[in-house]
């Protein structure tokens, strides 16, 4: 049987197979300062699984968007480490940066250190990377796909990049992983259900003023400005709530505006204690030789 979806688990009773930590990890680096009029470009990035992966995860080290001019242009926040598998589901919002107005023709990207963790029909876990045998590695660490972006001053674009795991992987004889990023890239143009943000759980940072709030996202590290209204539902273990604090962990429904901003249908409070309460994606439903059902989990926390 197989089943796949993406829900919040609190209730330790369930026999978990694997846990993922699904969290970016983002690192500092020199980021180019946009200078003149400039537009805002965001980017969602979504997955086309492969068959008997639970979960891969790759550092994205970079991205940046190619000027008519040659020149490049900057979109990321620094190296995040990203869980693909689960991005089947709903699309992230990946980068979102200032850049100035200006033709692009190009978006490249370039990766680092990937690992996968496979699950075979006992539920069995193995996780591979560079240092394990068998292993994983890269044979393209920058891909460069052709784009047109016309970005005019004060305006905004929207990207959808779709890193094509089942495409990406190659195994040889001996069970070792070639990884090719299979990347492909496109302007988001009338599909407002491209732009959305679903379960989207992260952390709120701050309230710069009443109805707004900058969530950092827990799979992508990116931080977005959620706008809320008298349409937005709140809730959390108890029922319906009010409002969210800095420092809460959150889990939103969203529709990414003109300005870059999203604005809420529904903001869910989320419970930070990990062994009483954890969201993931159902990879599968699996049996052992006794028949005795388990659920494939890949942990998002």
């Amino acid at each position: 049987m197989n089943m796949k979806s993406s829900f919040t688990f609190c209730s330790l009773a369930l026999a978990i197979i694997v846990g993922i930590n699904g969290c970016a990890r983002v690192t500092g680096q020199p980021t180019h300062t946009a200078t003149g009029p400039t537009g805002t470009v965001s980017a969602f990035l979504t997955d086309a699984p492969a068959d008997g992966v639970v979960a891969f995860s790759i550092q994205v080290t970079g991205v940046s968007l190619v000027g008519s001019n040659g020149v490049s242009t900057s979109i990321s926040r620094g190296v995040q480490e990203i869980e693909m598998r689960h991005l089947q589901l709903a699309p992230t919002l990946a980068f979102q940066s200032n850049v100035p107005a200006g033709t692009f023709t190009a978006l490249n990207m370039s990766f680092a250190n990937p690992q996968i963790t496979l699950a075979d029909a006992h539920g069995n876990i193995t996780i591979l990377n560079a240092n394990t045998t068998p292993s994983v590695h890269l044979s393209n660490f920058v891909i460069s796909d052709s784009v047109t972006v016309a970005l005019q001053a004060a305006a905004s674009a929207s990207l959808a990049i779709d890193f094509n795991l089942r495409q990406s992987l190659q195994q040889d004889s001996r069970g070792n992983y070639l990884v090719t990023p299979a990347v492909s890239v496109n302007v988001i143009t009338d599909s407002a259900s491209d732009q959305n943000i679903e379960n989207a759980e992260g952390t709120v940072v701050s309230s710069p003023s009443a109805g707004t709030v900058n969530v950092q996202l827990r799979d992508t590290g990116q931080i977005i400005n959620v706008v809320t209204n008298t349409g937005t539902l709140f809730a959390d273990d108890t029922g319906p709530s009010t409002a969210v604090v800095t420092g809460q962990f959150v889990a939103v429904d969203a529709q990414m505006q003109s300005d870059g901003t999203f604005l809420a249908t529904r903001v869910d409070s989320v419970s930070p204690n990990p062994p009483q309460c954890f969201s993931g994606v159902v990879a599968g439903i699996i049996q052992d030789p006794s028949s005795n059902p388990s659920i494939e989990v890949v942990v998002q926390e």
